[in-house]
């Protein structure tokens, strides 16, 4: 079993038109959001405007949740909004014009039209069991530093995206502290 941590002043942020993006993680390595070649996107965003417009991505799935605030999403092409919550999820297509109404910073997964996501809230101890692609996050929320909180025998830290490699064993994750909300992905073909 592999873990890879990856915070957030290791991940590449840029700006687009309504705040910030930070990208933690892409696959494969060696793609491009601006070229649209990836298979999976993990990033988190800061919507800094009352009101935006997503990037259209055609061929591709996302899944939304907003970290901090509420979340208005309407689409252009179906009669569907959602006003999220924090950790409240959304699923949609990339190809839909998509438009935001709230502040907040949120958590996104944009993967290939065909590929599958399984999305969970976690807020107490468990066996995480990593399939194909699997993703731990720890928004930057606090915490009792002196509270136990790890993933297999690493510690873990907020604002981090932890990778987790298949494998065949689940994988502990230990909480202390019942005010720690982690969000687990698995994105399998």
């Amino acid at each position: 079993m592999e873990i890879t941590a990856i915070s957030r002043k290791d991940a590449t942020t840029s700006n687009w038109s309504g705040g910030s993006t930070t990208e933690f993680y892409i696959y494969p390595p060696q793609s491009s959001y601006s070229q649209r070649d990836f298979a999976i996107r993990i990033s988190s965003a800061t919507v800094d405007v009352k009101s935006s417009e997503f990037t259209l991505l055609p061929g591709y799935q996302r899944l939304i949740t907003p970290l901090n605030n509420q979340l208005y999403l309407s689409f252009k092409e179906t009669a569907e909004t959602y006003l999220l919550k924090p950790y409240e999820v959304a699923y949609f297509d990339g190809a839909y014009h998509t438009y935001s109404k709230g502040k907040a910073t949120d958590f996104n997964v944009m993967f290939q039209q065909g590929m599958k996501v399984n999305y969970s809230v976690l807020t107490s101890s468990s066996q995480l069991n990593p399939l194909e692609h699997s993703f731990l996050y720890v928004p930057n929320l606090p915490f009792d530093p002196s509270a136990k909180a790890q993933i297999g025998n690493l510690q873990i830290q907020p604002d981090t995206l932890y990778v987790l490699s298949a494998c065949t064993e689940s994988i502990p994750l230990f909480l202390e502290d019942p005010a720690v909300t982690l969000l687990f992905v698995n994105v399998s073909s």
